[in-house]
């Protein structure tokens, strides 16, 4: 699909008609870039519009914190006065820019395994793995300390009890907004959708035509009274982290999340469901907006983009990311296709890579899109830096594809009340990028100097491991070389002083060495052997053995300390590094 020219999506008509809005996946970094065209949509007034939100992966995290933001607002749950006006849905937009980032920055993936009693579990065969423990986190760190009402259950998303906006401006309507968060069954291989409303595989054949051949798994209502009370149970336990977490299980680094008791076959066997990452059927989330019967629709598109290859690598690893690349990017366009169906006023898409580099930065365009659209998919930390400037971009490049220019909403004449954030009564706040902390990277993006240093800190967030390394500065490596000189100069005292070593204390000493290498990539090393069902089973029998001698324990509490010390001493070094001077005045402020 060609992005590069605009659409011209009709404002108008969107807002008179059933606005969808779709998140699609692509980890951290599509969350935060989703997070600058939130911002722009909430310039344009088109947020309270929004009927559907459909998300993804990445999408699915942002997607349920903005949501419960708004179910904190429209529900009169907050504890200020802040009215669901155009202003009221930009200054939620303010807020998750800020309270986002601050639980972004505790790096998900690390602190997965930094509870020594929960990676004993993980070590052990009592079936706790690592997608539940990420899902205890999502609702730890991103979602519990909105405070919104419920107990973070999924059966609590629905937004109830409407509150009516007072004052000026009171007679501006606005939409009550469903979310939902999409996985896929690995059992039938469709669209599993978990809502407020319901659990269950999307009726998509009116969408795409024909009839699947494979058995579904029906929709099951969580107030459906008639419902077992084996399935009742099983559905009250479900949380927001967990569907979220369901959305999010990338296959082949997370265990599918698996849901049972809520099924049966036809023999009356209990169906246990399987859940990866939406992304497999669908990575925009546009089939279920589809499904819902948008008329309009506003996908910010973050995913993985196929890109040419002048001499692909033949390594039998390359060749299968490769194909799975091909297969990606098709059904994407697939999906696209049945977009463009509805109508070039119909639809906007913004797209992560997939644009004319001087429609959003003026120099340096190319390399500044392919830096962003390279940074890691990935639950790791993302500096001030990394997140600004996805935000910038996503700000930028919606404001861009959007063909209306941003205009004050209608209602932005509330007379302005001056007072800090969260205090009854607020200034409103101009559209623009100006108005947003992430504005401020604007500036390095301007400078020359500044935009070489911008460049070389986000293409160095394209790695997965040891980012803090490749930034040139000495301190990491002096932190990594001055313990590692302590050891060895014992060890060449030792030799000076006691008499030869024999081969089989060599033997012992590299054995020791190895099972320190190995405890301190324990993680890292299940993840890569799990995928070898032999040796699944062999560590679930030997975990089993090993329990009684509190092995697993021990195992657990070392990897635990190992990602402690890299939280508190590499992840902050990275994030000190990628501040934005000046962070402090434009509020853009980490909670750590």
């Amino acid at each position: 699909m060609d992005n590069s020219r605009d659409i011209a999506l009709s404002a108008a008509g969107a807002r008179a008609g059933k606005l969808g809005l779709a998140l699609s996946g692509g980890g951290f970094r599509a969350a935060l870039f989703h997070i600058g065209v939130l911002a722009q949509l909430a310039d344009r007034d088109l947020l309270r519009f929004v009927a559907v939100i459909s998300t993804v992966s990445g999408g699915s995290i942002i997607g349920a914190f903005y949501y419960l933001k708004v179910k904190q607002l429209l529900e009169g749950g907050r504890s200020d006065d802040l009215q669901p006006t155009a202003e009221g849905f930009r200054q939620l937009v303010v807020e998750v820019e800020q309270e986002f980032l601050a639980a972004v920055q505790h790096n998900l993936r690390i602190s997965v395994f930094t509870d020594r009693r929960k990676n004993a579990r993980m070590l052990g065969a009592d079936q706790y793995s690592s997608t539940q423990r990420l899902a205890e986190l999502f609702d730890e760190f991103f979602f519990a300390p909105i405070g919104a009402r419920g107990e973070g259950m999924l059966a609590d998303l629905p937004i109830a009890a409407v509150q009516q906006p007072v004052g000026q401006g009171a007679a501006r309507n606005f939409v009550v907004p469903e979310l939902i968060l999409n996985a896929t069954a690995i059992n039938t291989g469709h669209l599993f959708q978990l809502t407020g409303h319901h659990v269950g595989e999307a009726r998509i054949d009116s969408v795409f035509g024909g009839v699947s051949s494979m058995g579904t798994l029906p929709r099951l209502s969580l107030r459906d009274p008639q419902l077992s009370a084996r399935q009742r149970v099983r559905l009250e336990r479900i949380t927001v982290g967990d569907a979220v977490a369901a959305s999010c299980c990338v296959p082949g680094l997370f265990d599918p999340f698996t849901l049972s008791g809520l099924y049966r076959d036809d023999s009356g066997q209990d169906v246990v469901v399987r859940l990866v990452d939406g992304g497999v059927f669908d990575n925009q989330g546009l089939v279920s907006l589809f499904e819902e019967q948008c008329t309009h629709f506003i996908c910010s598109d973050a995913t993985d983009l196929l890109m040419w290859e002048c001499n692909p690598s033949a390594r039998m690893h390359n060749v299968l990311v490769r194909a799975n690349e091909i297969m990606m990017d098709r059904i994407r366009g697939e999906v696209l296709d049945e977009l463009i169906k509805r109508g070039a006023d119909k639809y906007a898409v913004c797209t992560l890579g997939h644009v004319e580099g001087d429609r959003v930065f003026s120099d340096d365009a190319a390399r500044l899109v392919k830096a962003l659209g390279s940074i890691r998919t990935d639950l790791d930390a993302f500096s001030d830096v990394e997140a600004a400037a996805l935000m910038y971009y996503g700000f930028r490049l919606s404001g861009a594809v959007l063909a209306q220019p941003a205009q004050a909403p209608e209602d932005a004449a509330l007379e302005p009340v001056a007072g800090p954030v969260g205090e009854a009564g607020r200034a409103v706040v101009p559209a623009g990028e100006s108005a947003w902390s992430f504005g401020a990277i604007g500036g390095q993006v301007a400078d020359p100097a500044q935009r070489q240093s911008l460049l070389r800190h986000l293409e160095v967030g394209s790695r997965q491991f040891l980012k803090v390394f490749y930034l040139g500065r000495a301190l990491p490596f002096a932190i990594v070389i001055a313990p590692l000189m302590i050891p060895v100069a014992l060890f060449v005292l030792l030799i000076y002083l006691l008499p030869p070593i024999p081969t089989s204390a060599w033997a012992v000493l590299v054995g020791i060495a190895l099972v320190g290498v190995a405890f301190s990539q324990n993680a890292r090393i299940l993840e890569l052997l799990d995928q070898i069902e032999a040796f699944r089973r062999f560590r679930v029998r030997l975990a089993v053995a090993l329990r009684p001698l509190g092995v697993t324990v021990v195992m657990g509490a070392v990897a635990a300390a190992a990602c402690r010390l890299y939280l508190s001493v590499f992840n902050r070094l990275f994030l000190r590094y990628g501040r934005l001077e000046g962070e402090q005045k434009r509020g853009l402020v980490r909670k750590s």
